[in-house]
């Protein structure tokens, strides 16, 4: 008798019928409650295929899927919120071009049609969002969704620039202020009333108030709560910064045009550097002018003074704070932009779990500076002192000499003269301290690249960066001095040799001291020098040599009466545009350059950074060695394992 098991091998598994006619009871119990027939006759289909082998197979449709990595997402969100700042900066300059060669048909165009309502209100909105997270993540750090919040281990903007965001940002608010109350002094029927232009007003003080509390209470905060929103909330915080810096550049070199427009029609208008400057230069600025006087004319009929000429006698001080607050608004943001979605994650691996514990911390300036080492920096504090005192003495007599109605031209030629005395003075007491310098810094050790996190790498460059990128503008304006001093040999009662010694001065103390900055990140304090601490004191000195230098040049060098022969050399109005363009960049480096060297004071010189020659690679023993098999406790004291 016949094996009834011998041919199961050879054929395929059949079902019984009974077995199928459960199985597509089953489909059909499945096809009443589906929400399709697509999804019913496929599964009917699939289960004769699986019961009945003879059947084709149907091949399985490729579906288009497009799966981006959480890295990619980020980059591509990065380069879209950066391409978005540019084109809300580059499309304010070309309206505000087009506003100047078509006033007054465009006059305030953007102002009164909701651009800056927009900049400003989502600038609001945005950094109130931010608040509200930061406060919510002080109290649970994380949360079922993860960290909203995260404390980054080094400052997003330095203590001096911190303390810059509130002296800065208090002169922007006094200047914000005059122009809300100047708006009040309108009267509803005059032509010059566009309601919008206080809704401008009222939230841009709410703007400055929100962005110096956040810059200055939260300096170290990493956004992770929604990458999008973080990253295009960022860069519109930059935007609004810069577009409010080129909005206050455009209004000063107006009112300096004006005012000496005013100039060349008075009485003293006799003084042939003065006289004449416009004609035939830029009859685009000129007939700007002439009409701006005929709409003064009209609005004034329904003007109700309060302030009187308050604004326009403090806006020549004030536009310089509004100037740098802006610039510094638009760094610590972008710095803030370059670690969204940064989990904070401290230098050292012992350090690892120190931002759920402590949470967001608020900058405790008086511990800081109980705690901080004030040791060998009371001579270099002492001589940048005797500088700044110098500067401002400087500037005192600039602006006193201008007050004098008598011989006034005798009065201005003086004031420029004395103020390019000072400035060449400083110049050269700094090329003495930079050389000084670079002697004493050789002293102390290279840092290897084990002393280097990824953080510290990418702050000491964004910083080189900034200076070189400054510096050419700076370079710019030194030789356009330098040129004027070279070819304007016929202008008499004036030592033109003074410029090209100014200039040359001036261009050699900006090269040395990047040259210096330079090869000070790379060093490391090592114990034998711990108690010379070469180079400190030439730091803060360099420091207050900066602050002096920034002095001068925000409240001084930028009035025309400052460079009157370099106007009579260029003409008014082609020196005016080339003052704007040069010295705002020009006014940062300095600002920038003292603000980097107190963070080299105060890091390259504390106890943590301490390190013996006899011991190049002591920093191997903060490294993780998880990865192959080793841990920090096994490297011993001479940088090898143990």
């Amino acid at each position: 008798m016949a094996d009834p098991n011998r041919d199961l091998g050879a054929r395929p598994k059949q079902h019984h019928p009974d077995q199928i006619e459960v199985l597509e009871a089953k489909a059909d119990f499945d096809e009443e409650n589906a929400s399709s027939a697509e999804s019913s006759v496929s599964s009917r289909y699939q289960i004769r295929e699986e019961t009945d082998p003879t059947l084709p197979r149907a091949k399985p449709k490729k579906k288009f899927q497009l799966k981006m990595s959480e890295s990619s997402l980020a980059n591509v969100w990065s380069g879209l919120s950066g391409l978005y700042a540019m084109f809300l900066v580059t499309l304010y300059v070309a309206f505000s071009f087009t506003e100047l060669v078509t006033f007054p048909h465009l006059n305030d165009y953007l102002e009164i049609n909701g651009f800056f309502i927009f900049l400003y209100v989502v600038s609001d909105l945005f950094l109130i969002y931010v608040l509200l997270m930061t406060l919510k993540g002080k109290s649970k750090m994380v949360n079922s969704d993860g960290p909203k919040v995260a404390e980054n281990h080094k400052s997003h903007g330095s203590l001096t620039i911190r303390f810059g965001a509130i002296v800065f940002g208090i002169g922007a608010l006094v200047y914000l202020v005059l122009e809300m109350i100047s708006f009040f002094e309108i009267s509803t029927y005059s032509p010059c009333y566009h309601s919008a232009l206080g809704i401008n007003t009222a939230a841009a003080i709410l703007f400055v108030v929100l962005q110096t509390y956040l810059i200055f209470v939260y300096p170290r905060l990493n956004l992770c709560t929604i990458g999008i929103l973080d990253r295009f909330g960022t860069m519109h915080v930059v935007a609004t910064n810069i577009i409010l810096w080129i909005r206050t550049l455009i209004k000063e070199s107006l009112h300096e045009i004006m005012e000496s427009e005013e100039k060349a029609h008075s009485v003293h208008a006799a003084h042939p550097l003065l006289a004449g400057h416009n004609h035939g230069v830029c009859n685009i600025i000129g007939e700007r002018i002439r009409i701006a006087h005929q709409l003064y004319e009209q609005c004034h009929l329904y003007h109700d003074d309060i302030l009187g000429s308050t604004l326009t006698d403090t806006s020549p001080f004030l536009y310089p704070f509004v100037i740098e607050y802006a610039l510094i608004g638009a760094s610590v943001f972008f710095v803030m932009w370059r670690h969204v979605g940064r989990s904070g994650k401290p230098k050292h691996h012992d350090e690892m779990d120190s931002l759920t514990s402590t949470g967001i911390n608020h900058p405790q300036p008086l511990q800081f500076l109980k705690k901080g080492d004030w040791s060998h920096s009371l001579k270099g504090v002492v001589a940048g002192s005797v500088i700044l005192i110098l500067a401002i003495l400087n500037l005192a007599l600039f602006f006193g000499l201008d007050g004098h109605d008598a011989n006034e031209a005798h009065h201005v030629d003086e004031s420029e003269y004395f103020s390019k005395i000072t400035n060449t003075i400083i110049n050269m007491l700094g090329i003495v301290g930079l050389l000084f310098g670079i002697y004493q810094i050789q002293a102390l050790s290279d840092r290897s690249e084990f002393e280097e996190d990824s953080d510290l790498r990418a702050s000491s460059s964004l910083d080189l960066s900034l200076l070189r990128f400054t510096a050419f503008f700076a370079y710019l304006y030194i030789c356009f001095t330098i040129i004027t001093g070279a070819f304007n040999a016929h202008f008499h009662n004036f030592p033109n040799g003074l410029h090209i010694v100014n200039g040359v001065t001036e261009a050699i103390q900006i090269t040395l001291q990047i040259v210096f900055i330079y090869d000070l990140q790379h060093k490391i304090l090592s114990l034998a020098t711990f108690d010379t601490k070469p180079g400190r004191q030439v730091t803060i000195f360099l420091f207050f040599l900066n602050l002096a230098q920034w002095v001068v040049i925000s409240f001084e060098i930028q009035k025309v009466r400052a460079s009157l022969v370099e106007a009579e050399f260029y003409g008014f109005m082609p020196w005016v545009i080339i003052q704007r363009v040069t010295l705002p960049l020009f006014v940062f480096f300095r600002f920038h350059s003292a603000v980097v060297n107190m963070e080299l004071w105060k890091d390259i010189y504390s106890n943590g950074n301490i390190r013996s020659k006899s011991q190049p690679e002591l920093a191997l023993r903060r490294r993780d060695f998880s990865g192959i098999g080793v841990r920090p406790g096994d490297v011993s004291m001479e940088g090898g394992l143990m």
